[in-house]
């Protein structure tokens, strides 16, 4: 997951939106060897994107993908642009369990009734988590998270707060390096149990 997460960083536009970067996971998870994706209604909806097409439409003003259709019905179908994002390390049965995680962990009562930017932060968080302790407490460089997040660092005290009084985070601080962030997730257990080999 942080190495999906970080190569999206990269090839995305760095303005690109928390609802676009969360379909560009989901695509960059779900698609074919041949960059082919099917997006049903339901994973829209588990990811709280609703029928709204902005963030489709974002992805394709940015050449990432290209969707001959708007969302209907039954979602959308779309060909991948990227073609380096084919290439990235997970083979696709783990792509396709660490696209369930990220369902999931968008869907926990903690997460579902926030914004896309605090869900974003969350799973980025939870993916830096090591997979063996997931009660430790874990530590990166703010500009890595912001980045990742299409953020300025300055940017990530508001919504790190958002998350601990959402109770997904138990705490947060800065390291002994300025630069650095340390946090402790709060929830346990499912959805993260499936996702133990796809933190790293």
């Amino acid at each position: 997951m942080r190495e999906m997460l970080s190569y999206l960083a990269a090839a995305l536009p760095a303005r690109t939106s928390p609802p676009a970067r969360l379909l560009a996971l989901q695509c960059a998870l779900r698609s074919t060897g041949p960059g082919e994706v099917n997006i049903p209604t339901g994973l829209l909806r588990g990811m709280r994107l609703g029928r709204d097409t902005a963030a489709l439409s974002e992805l394709q003003g940015a050449r990432w993908l290209y969707s001959s259709a708007p969302p209907g019905p039954g979602g959308f179908t779309a060909q991948l642009l990227d073609v380096a994002v084919r290439m990235q390390a997970p083979t696709a049965r783990d792509r396709s369990r660490a696209a369930d995680w990220v369902l999931r962990t968008c869907h926990r009562r903690e997460l579902r009734e926030l914004d896309a930017l605090s869900r974003l932060l969350a799973l980025t968080l939870a993916a830096h988590v090591p997979p063996d302790w997931p009660g430790a407490l874990a530590s990166v460089e703010q500009e890595v998270l912001a980045r990742m997040c299409g953020l300025q660092a300055q940017g990530l005290t508001p919504v790190l707060n958002v998350l601990v009084h959402a109770r997904f985070l138990r705490s947060w601080a800065h390291g002994p390096a300025p630069e650095d962030l340390r946090w402790e997730l709060a929830v346990q257990g499912e959805p993260d149990s499936d996702g133990s080999g796809l933190l790293a």
